[in-house]
């Protein structure tokens, strides 16, 4: 497997992670990058603000104050662990890190990112936090999600067991509901219209180990 200028670029901002956490993100740079990469390259603005919701390590919201520095770039996370580790980065790319949004007021919000975000959240809340982007966003912004497809296959079967473990030991963090709520592409198709948004692509994603799908909406 061929490493990117861009992988090792992100490598270097984690080089003083602890060595466990290290561990993780090096993991995600390495096998979930590139197949993430190509599909939200196209939909990085050239102007405004962008949410990265969910951000974990803060892969993703660095990467794009990467693709352009003149964006103002914002990851969220509820686990504390994985924000302090992202933290350690922002000195290096300028984006801010935050375990609460309550405070916020967003403006000029041209791109939100959900990665493997929605899973955890209840249907009425998935329509709840959309509802919310929808109004945050300035009009043709994008909504970019990332998750996992519910299906029959034994990948999904096998995907559910992992997570419904990698919950049980906290491996993201505390603050979580101890459930999985995946939903079919056609209930994500079903929220999004009725939240307003317009579905721009829906790519059933078959390089990944787990049944992915990407979803691009525009407000």
């Amino acid at each position: 497997m061929k490493i990117s200028d861009e992988q090792l670029t992100l490598f270097k901002l984690y080089k003083n992670a602890k060595p466990l956490e290290k561990i993780k993100i090096y993991a995600r740079i390495i096998f979930n990058f590139q197949p993430i990469k190509k599909h939200l390259d196209p939909y990085i603005p050239n102007s405004g603000t962008v949410l990265d919701y969910g951000c974990g390590y803060g892969i993703f919201a660095n990467y794009v104050k990467m693709k352009n520095e003149k964006l103002k770039v914002i990851g969220f996370d509820i686990s504390k662990t994985r924000i302090d580790e992202a933290r350690k980065t922002s000195d290096k790319t300028g984006v801010e890190f935050v375990d609460k949004l309550d405070d916020f007021k967003f403006d000029d919000l041209k791109l939100v990112l959900l990665i493997d975000v929605l899973i955890f959240l209840k249907y009425e809340e998935k329509i709840e936090l959309l509802k919310k982007i929808y109004s945050a966003l300035t009009t043709d912004g994008i909504v970019f999600i990332k998750d996992t497809l519910k299906s029959d296959s034994f990948r999904f079967k096998y995907t559910y067991f992992e997570e419904r473990l990698k919950l049980k030991l906290k491996v993201y963090g505390d603050g979580l509901a101890p459930e999985l709520n995946y939903i079919t592409p056609n209930e994500f198709v079903e929220i999004l219209t009725k939240t307003g948004f317009k579905i721009v692509n829906l790519i059933p994603e078959n390089q990944f180990i787990y049944p992915g799908i990407f979803i691009i909406a525009r407000k």
